[in-house]
């Protein structure tokens, strides 16, 4: 199923780009027009001219709760859009469809959520309270690897909240972007509610991040560019930087290791390992690594890699042509640096041999200090690192600059509270892959990982993207 190429969004004006199939680079799969500065000005003009704040929650809510309904309409559509601009096996894509209706729906109960407190009198004949509305403009800018499920969960509680929303896509995923807004528009949600930016120019970035009216900017990608908004974004932005992971599952010796096996092989090599949360290291305990590492081969070489639209791929492409030869240059250096191939998965048959191919792959004996064990991976490899004990396994965490995501095996409740306890990650899995999320719980990471006090999902999305007023009434 090949989704027809989309024309460029309403909001975007300049050159045309293109969006392309990385299982078929040759194919072009959506058009856009990359944002000028000057348009980036006029999408805030709009934005903050808007009448959205001022309508009502109930307003809001029934817009929100429309758009889930026409994504899980359309969810065979757009998941094909999806898998065709990013990669992902149409099974994962309409699972993200899925989970995008649900952030949305969630949205439409936050519309109701926005509350104010009471408090004591202190002083005779005077009450306080608070009020509670919206900051104004948010941007969010979103990345390539989830283009529907993180947009929906940036552009969700802020719209409904009250404010506006300068949606800007990954250029990667511009034609998800531009069915996402379409989507909204046809919900019922006023254009100059949430006007869409396209491309990468740093001048229409700068332009973004530099004005007084954008009050918060929320932002998912590398660390390099989450560094570049912090330096340039303009002093009152608030920001919620979500980046960088170089995530552990740690192995102890008396967990079910078949059971592990499987959590690990979901966690690093599902999504193609383009996932923040994704499995980097995997800590063993002595004692059993040579059985795990057993295990997790058997499963890697069950991998099947090809299109996303193939029924008997597993594992899809690496999305851009960047990231295939990133990965390539990082495999090679690797095996020439010493370490060793544990497991690589198989191809399927008939492929496009132009695709951005990266099979997963378990790596072993890598050198420490080596890049693939010290920085974030954001592809299909793992590496296994036996260890001594659990001090130590939560040494190697610790002494990372990030912190994401980690996940321990055990079957002693006591191991898992302490290591829930100890380990500096902001998301952490007993039992589980370090990958995949809830809608209602809060995201986010810790030291490197996260730019902001301001976790994303759930209840707590509201903190981020409202103000607080303080009321002293004396009648």
């Amino acid at each position: 199923m090949h989704p027809a190429p989309t024309r460029p969004a309403p909001d975007a004006s300049g050159s045309e780009a293109r969006t392309v199939d990385p299982a078929r680079p040759g194919r072009t799969v959506s058009h856009y027009r990359p944002s000028t500065p000057e348009d980036v000005r006029a999408a805030v003009d709009r934005a903050a001219g808007s009448d959205w704040p001022a309508t009502t929650p109930a307003r809001r809510a029934a817009v929100l709760t429309r758009l889930a309904e026409d994504l899980e309409q359309s969810r065979d559509r757009i998941a094909a859009l999806i898998t065709a601009e990013e990669g992902k096996p149409l099974a994962a894509a309409r699972g993200e469809v899925g989970k995008a209706a649900e952030q949305f729906r969630l949205a439409a109960q936050l519309a109701f959520l926005v509350e104010g407190t009471t408090f004591p009198a202190e002083t005779p004949g005077t009450t306080a309270h608070t009020l509670r509305g919206p900051l104004g403009v948010v941007a969010a800018v979103t990345p390539w690897n989830f283009p529907l499920s993180l947009a929906a969960r940036k552009i969700g509680p802020a719209l409904a909240a009250g404010n506006t929303v300068l949606f800007k896509p990954s250029p990667v995923t511009a034609g998800v972007g531009a069915a996402l807004a379409a989507a909204a528009y046809d919900a019922g949600l006023p254009r100059d509610a949430m006007p869409v930016l396209h491309g990468h120019d740093p001048d229409a970035m700068d332009v973004l991040l530099g004005d007084l009216r954008v009050r918060a900017v929320s932002f998912t990608g590398s660390d390099r560019v989450g560094a570049l908004i912090r330096d340039r974004a303009h002093g009152q932005a608030r920001l919620q930087l979500e980046l960088g992971g170089r995530n552990c599952a740690v192995v102890c010796s008396d967990a079910d290791l078949e059971r592990a096996a499987d959590d690990i092989v979901t966690g690093a090599f599902g999504l193609t390992g383009q996932a923040c949360t994704s499995t980097d290291r995997i800590l063993v305990a002595t004692p059993v690594a040579a059985e795990l590492m057993a295990l997790l081969a058997e499963r890697v070489r069950s991998l099947r890699v090809g299109p996303g639209d193939h029924p008997a791929t597993t594992t899809g492409p690496v999305a851009t042509e960047a990231q295939f030869h990133r990965l390539g240059a990082l495999r090679t250096s690797a095996l020439a640096a010493g370490a060793r191939v544990v497991a690589t998965a198989w191809d399927v048959e008939g492929r496009d041999p132009d695709g951005y191919w990266v099979p997963p792959t378990l790596f072993t004996d890598v050198p420490a200090g080596h890049d693939l064990l010290t920085e974030e991976v954001f592809g299909p490899f793992a590496t296994v690192l036996p260890v001594a004990d659990l001090d130590e396994a939560l040494g190697i965490v610790g002494a990372s600059t990030h912190g994401l995501a980690a996940s321990v095996h055990t079957r002693d409740l006591a191991t898992a509270h302490r290591f829930a306890a100890e380990v500096p990650c902001g998301v952490i899995k007993i039992n589980g892959p370090t990958t995949g999320n809830g809608v209602a719980p809060p995201f986010g990471g810790h030291r490197a990982s996260s730019g902001g006090a301001f976790p994303e999902g759930g209840r707590q999305a509201l903190d981020f993207v409202t103000d607080t007023r303080t009321v002293y009434l004396t009648p």
